[in-house]
């Protein structure tokens, strides 16, 4: 095997798995490995650093071994690929090989499609082929990207059309999905008019009720289809589902799949080396309808167990000619416990996972499951359920077809392993992340914190949350804020909302609670901010009242922190609101607090925000007094993503009080660091400063030029109260270059944004004519 193989074939597993392909640098780093190479000469070689080399090669390796079920490095990845290659292709071109007689259906979805029909509901019976022929179809039809969704397979753990669309927006297509619903609704459109996108909604009636309407719960999916069913788009909509869609005003039409023919059945099996003729087989044909997974299942069967014997199979005693698919797979689940006990408790078991924002999983998942088997065998239990065409697989990835997954959900629940199969499972995702080095690393430590709720273990829920977990920008943060600050609001919102009310009022209520203020301060509810932050300052100062004050405990150590933290975004939300005093009270609190303790740092923090809070106050004594105490921090070079959201202030402080080239310093110096490390809420912000700057230096065509840079950055992350604030300052300068009705726009927008969250302070400064 070459390097050339190697890389095409690791490259189509990645884009099977992720959705991306591999960079020039990735690509550059295997084919040196494969020679040999040490990462130094590579970094000589590509004009880098060492470091960046490993990094981005630790990355690689890590998805390696996600994806192929066993540690890979520098040093194993030749021998592991040539170990997998083969095996891995042989299997792919078995799933390619049951696409076989659709090429009906593929004609009729050609004909609707030509005819305008570009939204289409593929209905069928489970495990007639409905899924594969969507994905078949998306992938030949020429569409610029695919977006892809997987329906929960019970209605109680559909995921919300709001966290899909932000995945879709985020993931796939690379934009900032925003805040709002409505606004992400809007970009995705944007985006569907610009390309042809194919999209694929897989096994929708979970979320219908009985009528062929979406459930209450999640009507939300019907706003998203209005987008979707457009017909001036240019790209395709495919639905699956085993029921029909009633909701009568979406532009859509349905398509009744149904099985695959006798000739087909006879085709696929003699494949499979398994001798017939058509005469034998139309009784199993005539008995499942021709339903497809009903054929593979039956095949596997034959080869596994019956030595590829068509007639003894048919000629055994335990078994009669079943009806329906679903009869099928619980006689297999029966014969297979029977033969196979160990398999048969791994198929139960794997129907624990969700097959959900994460479709597949890596052998390793379904190993962990395995805690009672030796590590020896734990492959040939695998293989035993692929042998059966019991667990779907491909390029070393594993899932369970949905009527299985029925089956074996089911039957777990029935069992004393329910819960020790959901922490083993939980195990394995919170082991398989070390480091948070993007969204999908994130998402995939998040699958613990279903497993858990799954089995009402709150507390090890909210442990999941809280895990602290080094990211790419070298900051050490809980999961919950390492999802936020990769633009995962959604996920991790609804989740923290859905597991506080079943937590005790502790130390992790608190925690989650301020983790929460602040994501509902992003998103523009500044009301729930205060009132969720205020959870946690009562809780954390409760506590400590009724704590040893000498006590030097860990758990006190935290409170202490959390305290100040809170009370610290408490004065944030106050200054967004323009509660000038409110927030200096909060400040000099925190700064009471903290200052000369091991907790100084936050007392550093909060001068900041207090400097700036004064100079609106236009006390620029004490202003310039607590500028003095902050020095260090406009002069570190250690500077992470906290300290350059306070660089800001600092530079905004400075603007106030008329010092504009230490200003602009500062902002400049601000606005590098936030471009390299993708800090896009502190440079919206930094470029208003900028802004504001120009402006006052008469640089009014620059003005509008930042201005506008900042207004399109914060209306991509839907940050209400920053992008207030941009239309606020946009405003004045619009009316200083004479644009009246400009100006007046950009205010009136200003204004709705302050009364949407209910800043009085704000709009009064509107109304009085008042400007920074």
């Amino acid at each position: 095997m070459n390097v050339e193989t190697a890389i095409n074939w690791i490259d189509r597993s990645i884009e099977i798995e992720t959705g991306r392909h591999l960079s020039d640098l990735q690509i550059f780093i295997i084919s040196q490995v494969w020679q040999g190479k040490k990462y130094l000469d590579m970094a000589a070689e590509y004009h880098c650093t060492e470091g960046h080399v490993k990094d981005i090669a630790a990355a690689l390796w890590q998805l390696l071994s996600q994806l192929l079920g066993e540690r890979v490095t520098k040093t194993n990845l030749k021998s592991i690929l040539q170990r997998h290659i083969i095996p891995l292709a042989q299997s792919s071109s078995l799933v390619n090989y049951q696409f076989i007689g659709r090429e009906q259906a593929t004609a009729s979805l050609d004909e609707l499609i030509q005819q305008g029909q570009r939204s289409i509901v593929i209905q069928g019976e489970g495990g007639v082929g409905k899924t594969m022929l969507a994905q078949q179809y998306l992938q030949t039809c020429g569409c610029d990207a695919i977006l892809e969704l997987s329906m929960a397979k019970e209605t109680a753990q559909i995921t919300p059309a709001e966290i899909v669309l932000e995945e879709w927006l985020g993931q796939d297509l690379g934009i900032d999905p925003g805040r709002e619903f409505g606004v992400a609704l809007l970009r995705l459109k944007r985006q569907l008019s610009a390309c042809k996108i194919g999209v694929l909604i897989d096994n929708l009636e979970p979320a219908l009720d009985r009528d062929g309407r979406f459930v209450d719960a999640h009507r939300s999916y019907l706003e998203l289809l209005r987008v979707l069913t457009d017909r001036q788009l240019a790209g395709v909509t495919l639905i699956t589902s085993r029921d029909r869609l009633c909701e009568i005003d979406l532009n859509l039409t349905h398509y009744r799949l149904s099985g695959l023919d006798l000739p087909t059945w006879q085709t696929y099996f003699n494949y499979r080396q398994i001798a017939t003729t058509p005469s034998a087989i139309a009784p199993l044909h005539q008995a499942y309808g021709g339903n497809a997974k009903a054929m593979d299942i039956i095949a596997g069967n034959i080869c596994t167990d019956f030595d590829r014997e068509l007639n003894v199979y048919l000629a055994s005693a335990d078994r009669t000619v079943e009806t329906g698919l679903r009869q099928l797979i619980i006689t297999q689940f029966d014969r297979l416990q029977s033969l196979d006990p160990d398999a048969y408790r791994l198929l139960c078991r794997a129907g624990a996972y969700r097959y959900q924002d994460l479709s597949r999983v890596p052998v390793a998942a379904l190993s962990s499951l395995l805690w009672d088997v030796a590590l020896e065998r734990q492959l040939s239990v695998v293989n035993s359920l692929k042998n059966r065409s019991l667990i779907e697989f491909q390029s070393g990835m594993y899932w369970l077809h949905p009527a299985v997954r029925e089956i074996a959900i089911f039957r777990l629940r029935q069992t004393d392993d329910w819960t020790k199969t959901h922490q083993q499972a939980a195990n394995y995702w919170t082991d398989s992340v070390v480091k948070i080095v993007h969204a999908d690393t994130a998402i995939t430590a998040l699958e613990a914190y279903y497993h858990y709720l799954e089995i009402s273990d709150f507390s090890q829920a909210a442990s999941v949350l809280l895990q602290p977990r080094d990211n790419q920008w070298g900051q050490f943060l809980p999961l919950a804020s390492n999802l936020y600050r990769l633009g995962a609001i959604q996920p991790v919102l609804a989740a923290i909302v859905q597991l506080m009310p079943n937590l005790s009022l502790d130390l992790r209520y608190a925690e989650l609670a301020n983790i929460l203020g602040d994501l509902y301060s992003i998103v523009g509810r500044i009301d729930l901010a205060i009132e969720t932050q205020q959870q946690a300052i009562d809780y954390t100062t409760i506590t400590l009242v009724n704590t040893d004050r000498h006590d030097l405990s860990h758990p006190t150590h935290c409170l202490k922190i959390l305290n100040l933290d809170s009370l610290l975004s408490m004065g944030l939300y106050q200054l967004d609101l323009w509660e000038l005093t409110k927030a200096s009270e909060l400040f000099e609190t925190v700064i009471a607090k903290a200052s000369n303790t091991i907790r100084d740092r936050w007392a550093m923090k909060a001068n900041v925000c207090l400097a700036l809070a004064q100079s609106y106050l236009h006390n620029f004594d004490r202003t310039r007094q607590l500028l003095t105490e902050i020095e260090t921090l406009t002069t570190q070079h250690q500077w992470t993503g906290s300290s350059a959201y306070f660089l800001q202030k600092i530079g905004q402080t400075y603007t106030n009080l008329g010092d504009l080239d230490r200003a602009n310093t500062i902002y400049q110096q601000t606005l590098t660091f936030c471009q390299t490390g993708n800090y896009l809420q502190t440079q919206g912000r930094t470029l208003i400063g900028l802004a504001q700057l120009e402006r006052i230096n008469g640089n009014l065509q620059q003005a509008q030029t930042n201005h506008r840079q900042s207004i399109e950055i914060l209306d991509r992350l839907g940050a209400k109260s920053d992008l207030a604030a941009a239309y606020y300052q946009a405003g004045w300068t619009w009316h200083q270059v004479g644009d009246v009705i400009g100006s007046q726009l950009y205010l009136e927008r200003a204004r709705e944004l302050f009364t949407e969250i209910n800043a009085p302070q704000q709009l009064a400064k509107i109304a009085a004519g008042i400007y920074e």
